[in-house]
């Protein structure tokens, strides 16, 4: 009997336990993630985002039903990074799968049109049966965001030349939450930064960047403007982008932007350091080569850079159309690589550059850092060449007749050449120890000889952020920034400036949810291969053994606690 009351006083107990506990947790919020790459914790920044919506933020995302086994471990991940959101956001952030396959052949033709519409590109994969075949299938790894009637899209998964399939699986993961949080922010932001494309010296028109400026403009209010040596013109702006100059530029306008730069002015700097008239080489002809005189070099050189007066030429590059036919022949086009137009490696491990696909360029110098170690400016690379790369010094004649010499990888023998960098820190102005009178047209001004802390952006190749424009006789083609028309496939450029405006504009942090690693774990398909009985043969036995040796175990434990209770 008093066994009994003590096994009633003790479930009691457990019970009263068991509420206080969940009534203390019903009151207190906080979550635990213990996997070792933090892949449920969400950023600061993203927390932030959703705990400040006004009105409700709803999401479709168009990944239901019938799918390969690594795009629903794909949808998992984005429902479990939406459910981790939504106890931040609470009613102002909802969302739904669709299936896009639902309906007949004509509802699911219209759906399709109108997803492209949105800017979301399918996804053809290859699904493997059971009896050895394999049919395609078209899959929409992408999700719409809508927020007070505005509508942006977001493709989750953009394939990497450089990745294997499953690294490409992975990287989508990884960028789930960046796609989600930078598209909402995007979409309820109400202050945009303005940021100016200087003109005046040569610099790419408005239709050779029109493309990215209407990308931007999403994000910015973006202005064109020139200096005209004024000081202080550039204040109300957060980041300007020199955008490959042709012509010289005035001390009076390199004065402007380095006391843009010293009160806290981030710059994008696009120079080519070289001249290339490709033009000329349309009809067969050659070309020269000849250094570029716009006068910026010694600006850069005290910002902690030198770009050479070179060429790179990588065997990793672009094709362009040779016509291969005799003379007097028609016209016989023949794809053939093009070595002054590499296609460049982006930095995989930095947060700028993480999953940008291989950028396109044309005609780039190389890159050198310059100044003391002990400098206070931090210089990270972000494009190089690849590991193949051999260099010609301007001046040069260039020839498409090049193509037809016979080439070995010995003639190739330098490696990784820096094409791109970031720098960031305290930088001292190029004017300093100067006579400064005859400057800002005369009147007197506030001269800053070292800056705050800002970053800026270097790149040798202006072509990085020129859109190619197809001018006919009775319009004119832009075609979208990093897009080869030869290859009919897009580079990673546009991905890439867009990262870099940001990193230069943004003070958010946004960028950081981009440096959060999710390891991957694959499976090895030849051990699986080799050993598929013997695993089979474990997984079948070894569960229920282990379950009939713990049923044993307990029941053994038991027996001897009924007895000793029997005896006392």
């Amino acid at each position: 009997m008093r066994l009994r009351q003590k096994n009633i006083t003790q479930t009691l107990l457990i019970i009263v336990a068991v509420l206080l506990i969940n009534v203390i947790l019903s009151s207190t919020f906080f979550r635990i993630d213990l996997t070792s790459d933090k892949r449920y914790t969400i950023n600061d920044v993203s927390k932030r985002t959703v705990q400040q919506l006004d009105d409700i933020v709803y999401i479709r995302v168009y990944m239901d039903g019938e799918m390969p086994v690594e795009f629903k471990k794909l949808r998992r991940s984005i429902k479990e990074t939406l459910d981790e959101l939504q106890i931040y956001g609470h009613q102002n952030l909802q969302y739904d799968f669709i299936n896009p396959m639902s309906g007949n052949e004509t509802e699911r033709e219209a759906f399709f049109n109108e997803l492209k519409n949105k800017g979301i590109e399918p996804f053809t994969v290859q699904v493997n049966d059971d009896e050895g075949g394999a049919t395609q299938r078209i899959i929409f790894p992408a999700a719409t965001v809508n927020y007070k009637g505005k509508e942006k899209s977001i493709n989750f998964f953009k394939y990497n030349d450089r990745l294997l399939p499953e690294e490409n699986i992975n990287l989508a993961y990884q960028n789930i939450e960046f796609e989600l949080i930078s598209t909402i922010k995007l979409l309820t932001r109400k202050d945009f930064p303005n940021i100016a494309f200087i003109e005046g010296h040569g610099e790419l028109d408005s239709y050779e960047i029109r493309d990215l400026e209407k990308e931007l403009s999403q994000f910015y209010t973006v202005n064109r403007l020139t200096l005209d040596g004024k000081i202080g013109i550039l204040d109300e702006y957060k980041t300007v982008i020199v955008a490959k100059p042709q012509k010289t530029w005035s001390e009076d306008d390199k004065l402007v932007i380095d006391q843009y730069i010293m009160n806290g002015g981030n710059v994008a700097w696009f120079i080519d350091e070289v001249v290339v008239y490709e033009d000329s080489l349309a009809s067969g002809e050659f070309t020269y080569a000849v250094q570029n005189m716009h006068n910026l070099d010694d600006l850069l050189f005290r910002y902690g850079a030198r770009i050479n007066a070179d060429l790179v030429q990588d065997l990793q590059c672009a094709y362009v159309p040779v016509n291969i036919a005799v003379v007097g022949s028609p016209p016989n086009f023949h794809f053939e690589p093009w070595f002054y137009h590499p296609l460049l490696f982006t930095n995989y491990d930095n947060m700028i550059t993480k999953g940008v696909n291989l950028v396109k360029s044309k005609y780039a110098s190389t890159l050198d850092f310059v100044g003391s170690s002990k400098s206070n400016v931090q210089k990270t690379t972000l494009l190089q060449t690849s590991d193949k790369v051999r260099i010609t010094k301007a001046p040069a004649i260039i020839s498409l007749s090049q193509i037809n010499d016979k080439i070995t990888e010995i003639d190739f023998n330098q490696s990784f050449k820096t094409i791109a960098a970031v720098f960031e820190g305290n930088f001292e102005s190029g004017f300093k120890n100067r006579i400064l009178s005859k400057y800002n047209n005369g009147e007197p001004f506030d001269f800053v000889a070292e800056s705050k802390r800002v970053k800026m952006f270097i790149a040798s190749d202006g072509d990085i952020i020129r859109s190619d424009v197809v001018r006919r006789a009775n319009r004119i083609e832009i075609l979208p920034l990093g897009y080869d028309r030869y290859l009919n496939r897009t580079f990673g450029n546009k991905d890439f400036v867009k990262n870099i405006i940001l990193y230069l504009t943004d003070d958010s942090g946004l960028l950081e949810i981009h440096s959060h690693d999710i390891s991957l774990r694959l499976l090895d398909k030849e051990m699986l291969v080799l050993n598929r009985n013997r695993i089979i043969l474990i997984n079948t036995l070894v569960p229920p053994i282990i379950i009939i040796i713990f049923g044993i175990i307990f029941t053994i434990i038991r027996k001897k606690i009924n007895t000793r209770k029997i005896k006392q």
